[in-house]
Formats: C-alpha cells, structure tokens, sequence
C-alpha cells in the first residue's frame, strides 16, 4: 500500500512538471514576437529583342555584374538598318520639297505685289486720261462757242473768213482730240480690269503656293515619324543591362537567331531582395505595411538584417469550406512580403531566413 502511494505521488509529480514545462512552452510561446520562415529572393529583370535578329555578340557571361545603361549584347540587324538609310533619304526629300514650296510661295507673293502695283498704275492712269479728257471736252466746248459767235459776226462783216476759219478748225480739233483721249480712256479702265484680275489670280496662287507649304511640312512630319521609329528598332539592335544587377542566366549564345519577346539574359538585384512568410489568422494584426522586422539568415547566424514589412496579403491562403470554428480560423494563414536592404550583397537568393516582426 505504501508502494502505491510512492508511485502515485511520482506520478503526480512527474504530471505537474510536464503541465509546467508545458505552460511555460506555450508562455514562451506567446511571448515570442510573430514571424516566420521564409526564402529570399531576389528582383529579377529580363533583358529581351524586340526585334527579329541573329544575335552577334554577348558581352557578359553568367555571375557578372552589370550596371545601368551597360551593353550586355549586340544584335545583327541588317533590315532595320537599311530602313534607316532609306528614311534618312526620305526626309532628305522632304525637307527639299518643304524648301521648294516655300520658294514658290515667296515668288506667288512677290507676283502679288506686282499685280496689285501694276493695278494701282493702271487704276491712276485710267483716272489721268478720264481727267484730261474732261479738260479738252470743255477746251472743245468753249472753241464751239467762240466759232458760233465768230459765225454770226461774219454775217454781219464784223469778223473776216480767216479768223472764223481759225476757230472752227481749233473746235474741230479739239473734238477729236477728245475722241481720241476717250478712246485712251476707255483703253486704260479696259486695262485696269485685267491688272486686278491678274491680282486675283495671284492671290489664288498664293493660296495654292501656301497649301503646297502645308502639305511638305506634312510630309516631313511623317518622314521624321518613320525615321523616330527605325531609329528606335536600331537602338533596340544593342541591348543594355536595365539596372545594376548581376547575370544569373544567359538564355542564347552568339550566332543564334531570337524573335521580339526573347529573352535573353535573367537579371538579379540584390541592393534590395524580398521573403515572403505567412502569419496565422491569430497573429495577423501584428504585421501591417510599413512595420519594421528582423531578418535572421541560417548561413549568417551573427548578423541581423532589418526590414519592413512590403504588403500583407488580403486574403487568407487556405479557407474552409465553412470556417465556423476556432480551429478553423487558426488554420487560415496570410502572406507577408517584406523588403530587405542588401547593399553588401550578402543575402543571397533562395537563402533561408528567420523574420521576427518587432
């Protein structure tokens, strides 16, 4: 009986530590800050042809590190380049015909000055010859005048034969001097007519000259247009590293043809490198975007990275059909992206970390 009572007591004993040991695991346990095991991985950046293209040359190999704007390699493109030749002749062209049209259009405008100045000649000499008609039509009337009156005094012997004679020629002159000055004056309006109408017609060339202007300046446009697009294929014929990173993959080797899409290289930076772990349902208010934590590398275990928390994920991994209960709300899990600076380059991708949100 006293055996017994021995062995239970032990057990009793053994019970209460292992209920001890047990609530101190899960204090322990709660007291630790929340986290969780992840993978780094790094940014990855490819380097792709945008055009068709057999490849000539690559200047760097895989582990290299590159910067940016470097020429990681080159491609033959003997078309593009040819399309080049041919829209540099374009503009060419169509820089002469803006040149031409603009020609044109300077001498349809000087023609209009001179139609409109051969107008004004006109105009002025048609209005003479009217005013120095008027002046010899009232010189004729008043010769007409004097002959009357010379006539009815040479009825009466007053005046001789010779001096009637004298203005009646003068009368009669000076009538056809009119009608001939009416003749001139009626040349001269007939004239001005034609000198505006040679203006007009002027200024429709002009029309047409400053349309011919529009349409090469259009053409050069175009022409500008097509040759920006070849320009930006040739630049595409040298591909160049997109950011400071290192080589982790090359695609291709020299000599092999590529299509627009094919990539090339695989790029890695690791100045900034990303892991992502899940927080459970009960722990996700810990983590929020912006917030600090505490990277521990396995392959570095005396330093500590700091981080921040990048994005939480809005919905749960694993969901239940129906999560009604508490230990189907434990189950839901939520993925955490944080950020890690690596300036030194000593985390590298597929690295196995420890994160502490803190």
């Amino acid at each position: 009986m006293k055996r017994m009572f021995i062995l239970f007591a032990v057990l009793v004993v053994a019970l209460s530590a292992a209920l001890a040991l047990r609530l101190r695991a899960q204090a322990l346990a709660a007291a630790r800050p929340s986290g969780g095991s992840a993978t780094v991985e790094g940014t990855r950046v490819d380097v792709t042809a945008r055009v068709s293209a057999r490849i000539a040359e690559l200047a760097v190999d895989e582990g290299d590190t590159v910067t940016a704007g470097q020429v990681v390699a080159r491609l033959d493109c003997p078309e593009v380049e040819a399309s080049g030749r041919a829209t540099g002749a374009r503009v060419a062209a169509a820089r002469i015909g803006v040149e031409s049209a603009t020609v044109q259009l300077a001498q349809a405008k000087h023609g209009v000055k001179a139609a409109r100045k051969q107008s004004a000649a006109a105009v002025a000499q048609a209005r003479a010859q009217a005013a120095q008609q008027a002046a010899l039509a009232a010189q004729r009337d008043d010769a007409r005048r004097t002959a009357d009156r010379l006539g009815k005094l040479r009825e009466t012997g007053a005046v001789p034969d010779e001096t009637f004679e004298q203005s009646s020629s003068r009368a009669t002159g000076l009538g056809e001097q009119v009608r001939a000055l009416g003749e001139n004056a009626r040349a001269a309006s007939a004239q001005s007519e034609a000198v505006a109408e040679t203006a007009g017609t002027a200024a429709l060339q002009v029309r047409a000259a400053e349309l011919r202007v529009a349409g090469a300046e259009r053409e050069l446009e175009a022409a500008l247009a097509q040759q920006a697009q070849v320009d930006a294929l040739l630049a595409e014929c040298t591909l160049k590293a997109p950011r400071d990173a290192i080589v982790q993959t090359r695609h291709f080797e020299v000599g092999e043809a590529v299509m627009p899409g094919t990539r090339l290289f695989t790029l890695v930076d690791l100045r900034e490198v990303r892991a992502t772990f899940y927080l459970p349902n009960a722990e996700l208010a810990a983590a929020r975007p912006g917030q600090a934590v505490e990277v521990h590398p396995d392959a570095l275990p005396e330093r500590t990275f700091p981080g921040t928390v990048r994005r939480v994920s809005p919905q749960a991994e694993f969901t239940p059909r129906n999560a009604q209960t508490r230990s189907d709300r434990d189950r839901l899990v939520y993925a955490v992206e944080v950020s890690i600076p690596n300036a030194d380059g000593a985390l590298r991708p597929g690295m196995p970390v420890d994160i502490a949100v803190r």
